[in-house]
């Protein structure tokens, strides 16, 4: 009687690797184990391998893999098994990858022409997983559980095939919470322009780096639509959105529009910014970060008058005590006080273009790591409550204790020119602050301080800002005994990179105009329609006016119709800033000429 194996086949695997579509690292399972008929059991165990020897080759060596070729298109599980009437481990119930009969190739060929759109050089593979075609062949798409591994490639590979002029893939609507299925990707789309990821599970930007690599990167790439993936939706429900952006352009340099939005020149240039990190050219050369105008003139530091003279006393023993001895600041926290440290590592960008980094002494000596050790709560970049409870310190003696790990510091309180400070009166009734399970003041002071200090080992500088909310000392209190003029009910942290002090000193900030690709100019004037766009009949779902907007922005950059309502469209209807947006894509040479009226 015949003898089946009772492995599963994976008759996938062995349709792409015979069409040349999947690497032929190891032989799949359906041609791997062959039937055994009666006349090979009456044979002993070593003239079998002799015979399978035999067979591989006239040396006993494996068959030579086969180069890539995509033009054997008959399937080998099925050519082998059409002659005995067997699919091997599918006549024993095993669980089928694609339909018994289905060519796999021609079905994926069948399946991307359906998907075609020849006019806007577009393949859309949106929701793939509802798709009649793979359905019917049982063909789970890439990154669908039960997925064979190499359908991803053998799409790809077949696209960049059939469809040489393919500038734009959709792959919205597919459930990828990782890209790995799309690892092969620009090896054979590197021409590739616009790809959108839309309504995909991706969490993280690290989950980019797939398509990022130096060795296979998405080199080509102009346009990344991440709307409706958690990365994003988190980002822009925590007012981060602006990170967001950062990380994506840190990944995608040549990257002209995120998310349906234009990427702004300073965009680009943090992008520029922190890829230049680990760069010999790092500076404002390899940044090119834009410096603007600022519409108002800085002002001094404002102090409330009743504030005026218990904040000075207040900060200068605060900042004296933290540089010589913390374990002196424990009086000054009431029992119910809170602290907690952020650290904010993004370079501003005007002491990015000084130089600041590079031009002082001592500054490349410093480094994150103990900070981000002892933990940093910056509820940007938190993603768990457990994170957040764990970098916020309560109560006098867990304060002191954590800011006693810190590294050691010095403060310049001989200079006020390196501190601006401003401070006003905060009634309690809207922050509800205890000094004491038992006491509740009627008001509290509100402190803002930005200012620098050198660190220890190195003495780099480090700008800083520091927030207290405090309130009156008790005459019989700790506090008083130990002359602290008001108690910390609340202490926020944040240390960043060096800026100087120039960056809040009254009247030095450039001032007028405010001007750049990211202001609007006015919106285009309207005039008589050409030819080809009298008889245009306007898009569904918009309105009269939409449309009309629509037509004079097509007559005035000679975009098509569908370009101008979708110009329109993605800068909220406001026709002077789709045309703002316009031209400072067209500058960049952003725009396909296909997107134009043909000349």
């Amino acid at each position: 009687m015949p003898r089946h194996s009772q492995r599963p086949r994976s008759l996938i695997g062995g349709a792409l690797r015979g069409a040349g579509l999947a690497l032929d690292e190891q032989k799949d399972a359906s041609t791997a184990r062959m039937p055994i008929d009666e006349e090979d059991t009456a044979k002993s165990r070593a003239q079998r391998r002799k015979t399978a020897r035999s067979a591989a080759g006239p040396v006993g060596g494996r068959p030579p893999k086969r180069g890539v070729n995509i033009n054997s298109l008959a399937r080998p599980a099925n050519q082998a098994h059409g002659r005995n009437k067997s699919l091997g481990a599918h006549t024993i119930g095993a669980v089928q990858d694609v339909a018994p009969q289905t060519n796999v190739v021609e079905t994926l060929r069948g399946f991307l022409q359906s998907r075609w759109d020849a006019a806007n050089c577009l393949l859309n593979l949106e929701n793939m997983q509802d798709d009649p075609i793979l359905a019917a062949a049982n063909i789970r798409p890439p990154g669908a559980p039960g997925a064979h591994r190499d359908i991803g490639t053998a799409i790809w590979k077949l696209s960049g095939d059939m469809f040489p002029s393919m500038i734009t893939l959709s792959l919205a609507g597919n459930g990828l919470s990782t890209l790995q299925p799309l690892s092969s990707l620009a090896q054979y789309l590197p021409k590739l322009a616009n790809l959108s990821l839309e309504r995909n599970e991706l969490r993280w930007a690290r989950d980019l780096d797939v398509l990022a690599s130096k060795k296979h990167g998405l080199d080509a790439l102009q346009e990344l639509v991440l709307i409706s993936n958690p990365m994003q939706q988190n980002a822009v429900d925590a007012g981060n959105e602006d990170g967001y952006r950062r990380d994506v352009l840190a990944k995608f340099p040549g990257l002209r529009i995120l998310d349906m939005k234009p990427v702004s020149s300073v965009e680009h240039g943090f992008s520029q910014l922190f890829r230049g990190r680990a760069s010999k050219k790092a500076g404002p050369e390899a940044a090119q970060v834009p410096l603007r105008n600022f519409p108002l003139q800085t002002k001094p530091g404002f102090i409330d008058g009743d504030a005026a003279q218990v904040v000075p006393e207040f900060l200068s023993l605060f900042f004296a005590r933290y540089d010589q001895d913390r374990a002196l600041l424990a009086p000054v926290y009431s029992e119910h006080a809170l602290f907690s440290l952020s650290l904010n590592s993004s370079p501003p960008p005007r002491a990015r273009a000084q130089r600041l980094m590079h031009t002082m002494p001592h500054q490349k000596e410093l480094v994150l790591d103990r900070y981000i050790a002892l933990g940093s709560r910056n509820i940007l970049r938190s993603h768990t409550a457990k994170a957040l409870l764990r970098t916020l310190h309560q109560g006098s003696r867990a304060i002191v204790a954590f800011q006693q790990r810190l590294p050691h510091t010095t403060h310049p309180l001989h200079d006020a020119s390196k501190f601006v400070v401003d401070a006003w009166v905060l009634p309690n009734v809207d922050v509800q602050a205890q000094t004491s399970a038992t006491e509740k003041p009627d008001a509290l002071l509100f402190i803002s301080v930005h200012g620098e200090f050198s660190e220890a080992p190195s003495q780099g500088l480090r700008s800083f800002d520091r927030v207290f909310i405090v309130a009156p000392t008790a005459p019989d209190s700790q506090a008083a005994q130990h002359g602290w003029p008001c108690l910390i009910v609340s202490d926020t942290l944040t240390i960043r990179h060096y800026s100087s002090s120039a960056a809040w000193a009254p009247d030095t900030l450039p001032t007028g105009p405010v001007t750049g690709p990211n202001v609007a100019p006015d919106a285009p004037a309207a005039g008589p329609l050409p030819a080809y766009l009298q008889s245009q009949e306007p898009f569904p779902n918009i309105s009269p006016e939409q449309h009309t907007l629509a037509l004079q922005l097509a007559a005035q950059t000679r975009l098509l119709y569908p370009m101008a309502v979708q110009c329109l469209a993605d800068n909220a209807w406001d026709p002077a800033r789709a045309l703002a947006n316009f031209s400072a894509l067209q500058a960049s040479h952003a725009i396909p000429a296909t997107a134009f009226v043909p000349t």
